[in-house]
């Protein structure tokens, strides 16, 4: 029998502005912009504009609806910088479609309906400079009441297919998709944060349905906490932080507005925080950093500590980060 296996390649955020958003990126964290930029339409997705940026750990894909659709609909109803959906690279799709429809998933298209054709994308990514036929490309989500309400897409990519956008964007950065380095320089991608209602029913979605390594739960803050390796495609993997809200805290309040699924934070590694500090107020005005609770830090004692996960840490405000909620450590042990 073929293997199968799948990995997170990539994190789609909605973004008003595309634009801005990875200004901002490449600006503060010096992540670079992916010189291929694309486009999405057809009644399932309306018209969007998207482009990579490569976030060191992962690669994020910048979505803006520009035109009336369920991707503006999302918008709206999200928020700008919103983590929309996780997109997990499979080594065989069929495989592993087959296995979910084994196990009697009512696996979802593109259009939020029942999938149709496995999952045959009718229309959907098209770079506007190529050339021949657009390629055949498959898709598929999970039941929203399965993965704690996260949307979780795995998809096929077939490497000789020289039109897929995939193919196209590590081509054009010289890379190897099972072995892109991380620059130690940059600020790096280390995990998203998920919170869900039920962390064991979640846990053993991504372990049974998308073959990860799950940590048994641990009290973290007054909340459970598991830690899930999701195999991404650098040489460093990217985890998920799975927590299911106890505590009474602002964390609760996130969950309680936006519900179980949600992509709280995206962690981001640096070297030393003071350092990064300095090297992003130097060509910038002065910026304040926040808490979770978007309370401004004490000058004196600018990071909040957390001593489970031993980091360090502060994130960006939103309305300087364009709605994306960064979380930036260091480690601290």
């Amino acid at each position: 029998m073929s293997s199968r296996s799948e990995h997170l390649d990539h994190i789609a955020v909605w973004s008003a502005s595309w634009k801005d958003s990875a200004k901002f990126l490449n600006d503060f964290l010096g992540w670079d912009i992916h010189p291929l930029q694309f486009s999405a339409s057809g009644e399932s997705v309306g018209d969007m504009d998207l482009v990579f940026i490569n976030a060191n750990g992962v690669w994020i894909e910048l979505v803006q609806p520009t035109s009336k659709g369920p991707g503006m609909d999302l918008l709206e109803t999200l928020g700008d910088g919103a983590v929309v959906e996780l997109d997990f690279q499979c080594s065989n799709y069929q495989l592993s479609l087959d296995k979910a429809l084994e196990h009697n998933l009512q696996m979802i298209g593109m259009d939020g309906l029942p999938l149709k054709d496995r999952g045959k994308i009718i229309d959907g990514v098209i770079d506007p400079n190529a050339e021949g036929p657009p390629p055949e490309e498959y898709l598929a989500y999970f039941p929203f009441d399965l993965s704690g309400g996260t949307a979780v897409e795995i998809y096929e990519r077939i490497d000789s297919d020289n039109e897929s956008i995939l193919n196209k964007r590590d081509k054009m950065f010289g890379l190897d998709r099972y072995n892109q380095p991380i620059n130690q320089n940059k600020p790096r991608t280390r995990y998203l944060t998920i919170l869900v209602d039920d962390i064991h029913k979640v846990c053993d979605f991504y372990k049974k349905h998308i073959l990860l390594n799950v940590s048994q739960s641990i009290d973290w803050e007054g909340h459970k906490l598991s830690v899930i390796d999701a195999k991404g495609v650098f040489e460093e993997s990217i985890s998920l932080r799975i927590i299911q809200p106890v505590a009474d805290d602002s964390i609760m309040q996130t969950y309680k507005s936006k519900g179980s699924g949600h992509i709280m934070d995206i962690g981001i590694e640096v070297d030393n925080l003071n350092d990064f500090i300095e090297n992003i107020q130097s060509p910038h005005e002065k910026i304040k950093i926040v808490d979770y609770a978007r309370t401004n830090q004490d000058i004196e004692s600018p990071f909040k500590k957390d001593e489970v996960m031993q980091e360090n840490y502060f994130y960006f405000p939103l309305e300087l980060s364009h709605g994306m909620n960064l979380k930036v450590f260091e480690k601290n042990s």
